[in-house]
């Protein structure tokens, strides 16, 4: 006998080997060690291909091929009974057309198989209705080409929650070409529809969020210029739209300046957002003579309608308009964060805008007033929203008013363009997770200068 050299025997074994009789009594003596309380017996360690251990002579040829026959037979139903599936088989155009379903039919559908089998429309009526016409049509095109027909479809449940079912079936025809009977398999792939409806949304609200997002960007103004004023502004879309807005007006003599924040995130705050732009651009180029408040009030009038009654939503929106001239008054109304003023000698203000929310309520006029800030040549004013003041750190700390002001009143005396770039680039350093936009508007009154 000859072994691979990585196998190679031990020379006595390989001695016993050489010939019949010895690899006999080797086999004997495994036996015997095998089995060191019982007889030494080759068939306790080796078998041979007839079963029971019968004689050939003692068996009836008839009872050998008939329990050949329940053997492949159970093998048959183990293997189908228990795999994660249901399996099938119909009669076609014979009565009760459902001839076999696996137990499996219980644990995805409720039903035993007892009772699947004993009802054959039942897997019918548990279709879902929206599905049934779908089904019928996969079903003749299968039975017209043979199969396969492939079709997912729901059903409901013992417990009518909805399953969906991936099924599979091929015509098993005779030699004749007569169709003899369905069968197929199906899986519950309930979870894997769910999951796709889940990418579904998700692809779906991105690509909504990526529409608002370039909306909002592409509505703020390019370039803001004003006489009298050196003006900034930026803002900074998160990913999930917030719906800030900011924007400039000029007018002969002066500027409508805004800015607000819309409640929420997503398509709902862009659309919102879109809506205060238009609506407060017509109103400053209608009403030219009006005040802040008359113009937030015929705001929120227009925006009320529209969350309310036509969106049906609940959103608000903070919202503050201010009126520039060029003799340095700066009237404003409405309802947003506090105003920074930072004085040319370093001195800082703080003020609060008169006012409420906008989309909240019908009508504003009676808690809506104008209030007013008369600028000294040098003096700041920064307009933002809470996306700068309540970003984060890692730690969850607040980059705040208070380091809002340090920082412009440390820089007062710098181009409005580097003191905006200043605030972006601390708190991105700050807070590098953006979970909310960040805007930003700052103007120095320059009575003798002309427009930046």
């Amino acid at each position: 006998m000859t072994n691979p050299a990585r196998f190679q025997l031990p020379p006595e074994v390989e001695e016993q080997l050489a010939s019949p009789d010895s690899a006999m009594a080797l086999m004997m003596e495994l036996a015997t060690g095998l089995f060191p309380d019982g007889i030494p017996n080759l068939t306790a360690v080796t078998w041979d291909d007839e079963h029971e251990h019968k004689a050939p002579a003692a068996r009836d040829p008839r009872e050998d091929a008939e329990m050949r026959l329940r053997e492949a037979e159970a093998r048959f139903r183990t293997l189908v009974e228990q795999i994660p599936a249901v399996t099938f088989m119909a009669v076609l155009g014979q009565g009760k057309n459902e001839i076999y379903v696996s137990p499996h039919v219980e644990q995805m559908l409720g039903y035993t198989q007892e009772e699947w089998l004993s009802d054959p429309f039942l897997w019918y009526w548990r279709l879902h209705p929206d599905d049934r016409a779908m089904w019928n049509d996969e079903f003749a095109r299968g039975c017209r080409t043979g199969g396969p027909f492939r079709a997912d479809c729901r059903f409901y449940s013992r417990d009518n929650r909805v399953v969906w079912v991936h099924g599979e079936a091929r015509l098993i025809r005779d030699d004749q070409g007569r169709p003899m009977f369905l069968q197929g398999v199906a899986f519950d792939i309930t979870e894997i529809k769910r999951a796709q409806e889940e990418a579904v949304k998700r692809a779906k609200l991105q690509e909504e969020l990526e529409i608002a997002r370039r909306v909002q960007i592409s509505i703020v103004p390019k370039r803001v210029a004003v006489k009298n004023l050196e003006i900034a502004a930026r803002m900074l879309p998160a990913e999930d739209v917030g719906g800030d807005y900011y924007d400039v007006f000029p007018f002969a003599g002066g500027a409508w300046i805004a800015i607000g924040d819309v409640a929420g995130h997503g398509l709902d705050a862009g659309l919102i957002m879109l809506m205060v732009q238009a609506a407060t651009a017509s109103l400053v180029r209608t009403m030219p003579k009006a005040t802040p408040r008359d113009i937030v009030v015929n705001l929120n009038e227009t925006l009320y309608d529209n969350v309310r009654q036509r969106l049906t939503g609940d959103s608000h929106v903070t919202f503050t308009l201010g009126r520039f001239t060029d003799d340095g008054t700066f009237l404003f109304a409405g309802a947003h964060e506090d105003i920074l003023v930072v004085r040319n000698d370093g001195e800082v203000q703080m003020l609060r805008p008169p006012g409420t929310w906008l989309a909240g309520r019908p009508d504003v006029r009676r808690v809506t007033v104008d209030a007013i800030l008369k600028l000294e040549p040098g003096d700041l004013v920064v307009l933002y929203t809470d996306g700068l003041t309540e970003a984060r750190s890692a730690q969850r700390e607040l980059w705040d008013v208070q380091r809002l002001s340090d920082l412009v009143a440390a820089k007062r005396q710098a181009p409005a363009e580097e003191i905006i770039e200043a605030i972006f680039r601390e708190v991105a350093a700050f807070a590098p997770e953006q979970d909310d936009d960040r805007t930003a508007v700052i103007f120095r009154y320059t009575p003798t200068g002309a427009a930046q």
